[in-house]
């Protein structure tokens, strides 16, 4: 006879593997937003910094931009957990 998930623990592993299932599927749909909107933006552009300017094409400039994004966002994470961690 089979043994609910209760008594086994499998509960908590299956939650955890739905959360990763979740995080995954919101992971490719920001990916494939992503590559549709650097496909539909392939133009050469200006770009200006604080002492000097470029032409760069634009795919360039976006995916930059979003690897920016995320470094600051991983950073700001960080740098939350150990303000809680020192309170």
């Amino acid at each position: 006879m089979a043994t609910p998930p209760e008594q086994t623990g499998k509960t908590k592993a299956r939650k955890r593997d739905n959360k990763e299932i979740v995080r995954l599927v919101g992971f490719g749909i920001a990916l494939v937003l992503l590559i549709a909107f650097v496909i539909g933006n392939s133009a050469t552009v200006r770009v200006d910094f604080i002492f000097f300017h470029t032409n760069a094409s634009l795919v360039w400039v976006i995916l930059l931009s979003a690897a920016l994004g995320v470094l600051v966002d991983r950073l700001v994470i960080v740098l939350g957990r150990r303000r809680k961690k020192r309170a």
